[in-house]
């Protein structure tokens, strides 16, 4: 993985320095129409708070972006944020793509250097089946276990923390229970308890968060593209 990201315009400064952070984030996927997907995407590409020296990293006149091989719009090519001392103006384009692409690919071309970015099951739905209870009928105090799917999605971080829990709900009849503590994840698995409070009957389980797509490519520190997403599984609530 590159830390360093383009050749810069002459007098701001590039980030061949390896150690400094480029963080390469899709803020948005929204449709575009005739089956096309618009995404808007940010590189952030250096960081006042520690590298206070440093200069920001600004593109040249004829950089070029590509989504999946189509020319992109670069709105912004970077600058000192003028309002705030600290930090700097993101590079920023726009570009769409065919909404069943199993996989995306953003490209930055500046000065003879190049710089890739992929993500693949961008836009399959989360689904989830249970592993354990095979039968699907819970019993309070037993262990549930249920695989999501597509198994290259992570629930997302922040900052390089650990990843934000999932949320897994409860819902016998009309009343919902939330259950979002002691679980247990391997992978895409993920165990918890059956509560004791829910009452007995005919229920589904619906598990819910903000997922990372799977990245295949990253020439930069990070890349993230966060989409929310939600699954849920018919079950039957046993009697204690």
């Amino acid at each position: 993985m590159l830390g360093g990201v383009l050749a810069m315009a002459v007098g701001c400064g590039g980030l061949e320095d390896e150690s400094r952070d480029s963080w390469f984030v899709v803020n948005s996927a929204e449709s575009a129409g005739d089956g096309l997907v618009l995404f808007d995407v940010s590189l952030y590409a250096t960081s006042y708070e520690t590298n206070p020296s440093g200069d920001c990293a600004v593109l040249s006149m004829t950089a070029q972006a590509t989504v999946n091989g189509k020319s992109a719009d670069i709105r912004s090519r970077g600058s000192k944020f003028q309002k705030f001392k600290q930090g700097c103006e993101p590079i920023r384009f726009t570009g769409v793509a065919p909404a069943d692409s199993e996989k995306i690919s953003f490209r930055l071309f500046d000065l003879g250097l190049e710089r890739v970015v992929e993500f693949q099951n961008v836009f399959e739905p989360m689904s989830m089946r249970i592993v354990s209870p095979e039968d699907g009928v819970l019993h309070p105090g037993q262990t549930l276990v249920v695989e999501r799917s597509p198994a290259t999605d992570t629930a997302t971080a922040f900052s390089g923390g650990p990843a934000t829990f999932e949320q897994l709900s409860f819902f016998s009849g009309e009343q919902q229970f939330h259950f979002n503590h002691g679980f247990v994840q391997d992978g895409n698995r993920l165990s918890f308890t059956v509560p004791t409070e829910v009452p007995a009957g005919e229920g589904f389980i619906a598990l819910e968060g903000d997922y990372n797509s799977g990245v295949t490519r990253c020439d930069f520190t990070r890349c993230s593209f966060s989409r929310r997403k939600s699954s849920r599984v018919p079950v039957v609530f046993a009697a204690p």
